[in-house]
C-alpha cells in the first residue's frame, strides 16, 4: 500500500486561525459605507475652511502662548507645558494638541484645520457607534431594532454637517468644544461594551472609558457632567426604569461609583472654581443671578438655531439681552415654565417614552454647567457640540418613522386597489 502523505498541522490551523481572525476584526460592509459617507460629507462641508487664518481665543492660545510652541519633543518639554498651563487651566490635552501642531508646522493653519477636521469626524463615527449599541439594546431592540441603522447613520449625517457646528470645527482653539464631545461619545462607547461583555472584556473596556472621561475632562470642563448620564444611561436603558434586586445592585455601585467622582472632583479642583466664579464675575457687568435667569432665554435660543441655522443668524459674538429680573423681559418666565415643562414633561413620559425623555435630559443636562453659574460669555454656538446630538435624534425618530408609515400605507392602499380591481 502506498504510504498516506502526512499533512503538517500548520498547513489545515494556519487557514482556520485566519478566517476566525478575520471574522473578529471584520466590519460590516453597511458600517464602512456609514463611516465613508460620514467622513465624506464632513469634507464636503468643510473642504473650503482649512486655511481659515487664527481669530480671537486663538491668539492668546497659541499665537502668544510659548508653553505650546515646542520644537523638541520630549518628556522633560511636555511635563514642562503640563506645569505651566495647568496653573491656568486644566485643559492641558487640548493645549498638547495645539503644542503638537506647533511642532510640525509652527503657525500654519492648515495643520490646525486638519486636526479639527479629523476630531470632528472621528465624533460623528463615535456617535454612529454609540447609536447602534443604544438601539439595538434588549430594551430598545424591539421598538427600534429594524431602523437602528438609519438613525444612527441619518443622525451622524445631521450631526456632522449642520452649520451650527461650524464654530467647533472652523474656530481654531473650540477644538476643546469637539474633543470633549469626542471622548464623551467613546466613553459612552465603551460603557455599552463593559456592560454587555465579560470577564476581562469587561474590564478593559471600562479601564478604556475611564480613561477616555480623563481625556475629556482635560479637554474641557464640561465632560465632568458625564458620570451623572452613564448613571442615567444605565437606569434607563439597561435597568429599564425599574430596578430589581440585581439590578439595584449595579445602580447602587455605580451611583456609589459617580459620587465619589463627584467628591474627588470637589476636593481637587473645587476651589479653583469657586475662585474663579467670585473673581470672574468682578469684570463681568451681569451678575450670577442675572447669567442663571438669562439661560433659560439661551437655551430655547439655542433649539431655534437647531431648527432654523439659516447664516444670518449664526454669529461668533452675540449680544443676547440680559434678564434683570424674572419679568424683565417677560420672556424670561415664560422660558422658566417651557424648560420646567419639557423637563417635567420627560419625566411623565419616562416609561412610556424612554428615547424621548432621554434625549431632552441630555439636551438640558449637557448645557447645564456652561449655561449656570459661571462668569462665562451668555451665548457660543460651540456650547451646542454635544447637547445637539438629543435633538438630533428626536428628529431622526421622527422622520424616519413617519417615512417607515407613509410606506406601509402606500404598500396597505395599493394592496386594496389590487384586492377591489374587478377580474376580467
Amino acid at each position: 500500500m502506498p504510504k498516506r502523505k502526512k499533512v503538517k498541522k500548520t498547513e489545515t490551523m494556519t487557514p482556520i486561525l485566519t478566517q476566525s481572525t478575520r471574522k473578529r476584526f471584520s466590519i460590516p460592509i453597511h458600517h464602512l459605507i456609514a463611516i465613508g459617507l460620514v467622513a465624506g460629507v464632513a469634507l464636503l462641508a468643510y473642504s473650503n475652511s482649512f486655511n481659515v487664518p487664527f481669530h480671537f481665543d486663538d491668539r492668546p492660545n497659541i499665537l502668544q502662548n510659548p508653553h505650546i510652541q515646542i520644537k523638541v519633543f520630549s518628556w522633560d518639554r511636555i511635563e514642562q507645558l503640563i506645569r505651566n498651563t495647568y496653573s491656568e487651566t486644566i485643559r492641558v490635552f487640548s493645549l498638547f494638541t495645539f503644542a503638537v501642531n506647533y511642532y510640525f508646522g509652527e503657525f500654519n493653519v492648515f495643520g490646525y484645520h486638519l486636526v479639527n477636521f479629523i476630531v470632528h469626524v472621528a465624533a460623528g463615527i463615535f456617535l454612529y457607534w454609540f447609536l447602534i449599541l443604544t438601539f439595538n439594546l434588549p430594551s430598545l431592540k424591539e421598538k427600534y431594532g429594524a431602523l437602528s441603522y438609519k438613525i444612527a447613520l441619518f443622525t451622524s449625517l445631521i450631526f456632522i454637517s449642520h452649520p451650527v457646528q461650524t464654530q467647533s470645527v472652523t474656530y481654531i482653539v473650540q477644538r476643546m468644544s469637539s474633543m470633549a464631545g469626542m471622548f464623551y461619545l467613546l466613553t459612552m462607547v465603551f460603557y455599552i461594551k463593559g456592560r454587555v461583555s465579560s470577564g476581562n472584556r469587561r474590564v478593559v473596556y471600562f479601564a478604556a472609558a475611564g480613561l477616555t472621561y480623563l481625556l475629556g475632562i482635560f479637554s474641557k470642563e464640561n465632560v465632568a457632567i458625564l458620570p451623572l448620564f452613564i448613571l442615567l444611561y444605565e437606569f434607563y436603558f439597561f435597568q429599564n426604569l425599574s430596578l430589581s434586586q440585581k439590578g439595584k445592585k449595579i445602580f447602587l455601585t455605580l451611583a456609589l461609583i459617580v459620587g465619589l467622582i463627584a467628591i474627588a472632583g470637589l476636593v481637587v479642583w473645587g476651589k479653583r472654581y469657586y475662585e474663579l466664579i467670585i473673581e470672574g464675575y468682578k469684570i463681568r457687568d451681569f451678575t450670577l443671578g442675572e447669567r442663571v435667569l438669562t439661560q433659560f432665554r439661551v437655551v430655547l435660543y439655542y433649539l431655534t438655531l437647531l431648527a432654523y441655522p439659516h447664516p444670518s443668524r449664526l454669529n461668533l459674538d452675540y449680544d443676547f439681552p440680559v434678564s434683570k429680573t424674572i419679568l424683565d423681559p417677560p420672556t424670561t418666565l415664560i422660558s422658566i415654565v417651557i424648560v420646567g415643562g419639557l423637563i417635567g414633561y420627560s419625566i411623565w413620559k419616562a416609561k412610556k417614552m424612554a428615547m424621548l425623555s432621554f434625549c431632552i435630559f441630555w439636551y438640558f443636562g449637557n448645557l447645564i454647567i456652561e449655561s449656570s453659574i459661571f462668569p462665562l460669555e451668555m451665548v457660543y454656538e460651540h456650547r451646542l457640540y454635544l447637547p445637539a446630538v438629543g435633538p438630533f435624534v428626536l428628529f431622526s425618530i421622527l422622520l424616519l418613522r413617519g417615512v417607515e408609515r407613509l410606506k406601509q400605507w402606500r404598500e396597505g392602499l395599493a394592496g386594496q386597489v389590487s384586492t377591489n380591481r374587478p377580474q376580467s
